[in-house]
């Protein structure tokens, strides 16, 4: 018995239904044998089945029969029959509700195809589902599944709170553990256009991204299109399992693109919100496609000007190697792929013929150009070192730098180890200790001199992600009061990117790093994971970097149009995406600060003295 009730509804029912017709047939053969028939009267055996089945189903039957031993039988028949009728329908409402139980906890299987999956929950989880959802606009029913091991229910409905409009797209949340390999298969990953693995904020991530990993690369067949995208904080952990798993496996260092974000955009104000345009899907987004047979032979200075809806920034050369730092004059090949920026991909086309160009023989090359700076950090963190050598690389010899680091949460001993493995060599470094959060102590380091740029770094090792993210917060309001008329660039840290709006004030002079950014890259990566070479380019440290020039260094003030931005900026050897506006506006496809990137070619521009020209720079040369 045990074991038949183990084994569920369905073998239950079965049992049930045999006892049933061994109890119809024995009361038919009773009948027939005895003679108690309808008045007493005997009856046959097939008579005795259809009188045994109708008492049973149906009780009432029974009140229009005649002769006492008849009545009498068919009375217990029917008792028999309500018991028996009350345990199979009691059998398949439990089977029922446990079915529902099942549903709503989210322990079926996925029969979704194309879907994307994301496993685990952290607090990117709501933003890289709103930038899947906008991704996914042009395509009807595509699935996002969830799987994590927290309640379904409850997952559901924070993210339905954080998202408000899924579009085209479909939530389905599933429970279960990530690294259990069973719980993965019900997923159906094989059968995925991506998976996006996101890891826990605990000391546990290791361990599950590895578990993760390995258990998608068991169940996702060999040569399968499925791309996975995993976070990663550990570089040699990620190296190991990108050699296991192969090309289709990206893994995105986060702290380490956070720290390098965090260095470019305080190089000015506005590049923030340049990097972001080009990680979301709002807006334009980078793309690949091929270049056709009557620009083989062209120069890449040429190819720059090839499109009139798309921004060119680089080349995919055939063998797969990617440079957004292309030379003017290099020869684009057969089998080569052009790296731009558009609205769309379906507007990506190079609908312009070769035009013949050369550099003009004494016109300089400019890379990144490197300026004596003062920087100041608040603030210290396991991504402060990575910050340090990224600012190393963008300022020229004779720079200050100085940092405040509270004395009762870091020994000065361990920040000062730590600065010397950062190799500071063109900065002179001035540590100074005192509370991050008091008004007095940040006066007294900002009154010591303007700061170009200052970063607040979020201490989350230190007092976890709320605290750590209230004191950047606080830190930030004292910034701001202190220096109410300063042009320097402030940029915050902050871990979660729900928290990016309590900081938010408009002000292009500010930007607040997140983990936002790190989902957001995630979700591009899944979407297009042919531009994980482009992305690698861009935040590597070294190789191209995003960068401001003056617009009357490329075209004269006045009139002109964003054609002859581009000429002129080929002749410098970097390419120009884009411009800031100093004066507010800049048109209703600007971005914060008056900031356009991809503006229309063609379209007549007026540079004012502060506009400033967007460009992508080599930061070796």
């Amino acid at each position: 018995i045990d074991n038949t009730l183990a084994r569920g509804v369905g073998m239950v029912l079965l049992w049930l239904g045999v006892l049933t017709a061994l109890f119809v047939i024995l009361v038919a053969g009773i009948i027939q044998i005895t003679g108690i028939g309808p008045s007493d009267s005997s009856t046959s055996m097939t008579e005795g089945v259809w009188l045994a089945i109708t008492r049973s189903l149906d009780p009432g039957t029974f009140s229009g029969d005649e002769g006492d031993k008849f009545r009498f039988g068919m009375l217990a028949v029917t008792l028999i029959g309500i018991f028996l009728g009350a345990t199979i329908i009691g059998i398949i409402s439990s089977g029922i509700d446990t079915r529902l139980e099942t549903l709503r906890r989210g322990r079926s299987a996925v029969v979704e195809v194309g879907h994307t999956l994301i496993i685990g929950r952290s607090d990117k989880l709501s933003v890289v589902i709103s930038e899947l959802v906008e991704a996914n606009r042009s395509e009807r029913g595509r699935a996002i599944v969830v799987l994590t091991a927290d309640d379904p229910v409850e997952v559901t409905d924070e993210i339905r709170r954080d998202v408000k409009d899924l579009g085209t797209s479909r939530l389905v949340v599933r429970s279960g553990s990530p690294t259990r390999v069973n719980d993965l298969a019900r997923m159906n990953p094989q059968d995925a256009k991506s998976v996006i693995v996101l890891s826990p904020d605990d000391d546990t991530a290791r361990a599950y991204l590895v578990k993760v990993v390995l258990g998608l690369n068991q169940l996702i067949p060999a040569g399968s299109a499925t791309t996975i995208v995993a976070e990663a904080d550990d570089e040699e952990v990620a190296d190991a399992l990108s050699e296991v798993v192969g090309p289709r496996l990206n893994t995105v260092i986060s702290s380490a693109i956070v720290a390098r974000i965090t260095a470019q955009v305080s190089r000015m104000s506005g590049l923030g919100a340049v990097y972001q345009e080009l990680l979301d899907f709002d807006g334009d987004e980078m793309y690949i496609v091929p270049i056709p047979e009557r620009w083989v032979g062209s120069s890449f200075g040429q190819l720059t000007l090839a499109s009139s809806k798309a921004t060119i920034i680089g080349l995919e050369r055939a063998d797969g190697t990617v440079s957004l730092t292309v030379e003017s004059e290099s020869i684009v090949m057969a089998g080569d792929k052009v790296i731009g920026i558009a609205e769309d991909d379906s507007v990506f086309v190079l609908d312009r013929d070769p035009v013949p160009w050369a550099r003009p023989a004494d016109h300089p090359v400019m890379g990144l150009e490197l300026a004596r700076e003062r920087t100041l950090i608040v603030g210290w963190s396991s991504n402060a070192q990575l910050i340090i050598k990224e600012v190393e690389t963008h300022v020229s010899q004779g720079s200050e730098l100085v940092i405040l680091v509270d004395p009762e949460f870091h020994e000065a001993a361990d920040v000062e180890a730590e600065l010397a493995l950062a190799g500071v060599a063109k900065q002179s470094v001035s540590l100074r200790f005192g509370s991050t959060i008091s008004r007095p102590v940040l006066a007294d380091v900002l009154s010591s001199g303007a700061f170009d740029h200052v970063m607040l770094l979020c201490e989350r090792s230190k007092f976890g992600l709320d605290e750590a993210d209230a004191r950047v917060l606080l830190t930030l309001m004292h910034v701001r009061a202190l220096s109410p008329d300063s042009t320097n660039n402030v940029i915050a840290e902050l871990a979660d990117p729900n928290d990016v709006e309590l900081g938010h004030q408009g002000d292009s002079s500010e930007f607040i790093v997140s983990m936002q950014l790190i989902s957001l890259l995630m979700a591009q990566l899944s979407e297009s994971p042919h531009l994980s070479h482009v992305f690698a380019d861009m935040f590597d440290g070294v190789g191209a970097a995003v960068a401001m020039h003056p617009a009357e260094r490329y075209v004269p003030l006045g009139e002109t149009d964003f054609d002859s931005v581009i000429a002129s900026a080929r002749n410098w050897g970097v390419v120009a995406i884009g411009y800031r506006a100093a004066s507010p506006g800049g048109g209703s496809a600007a971005l914060a600060g008056g900031i356009r990137v991809n503006p229309s070619k063609t379209e007549r521009i007026s540079f004012n003295a502060g506009d400033m020209i967007v460009v992508l720079v080599n930061t070796v040369k």
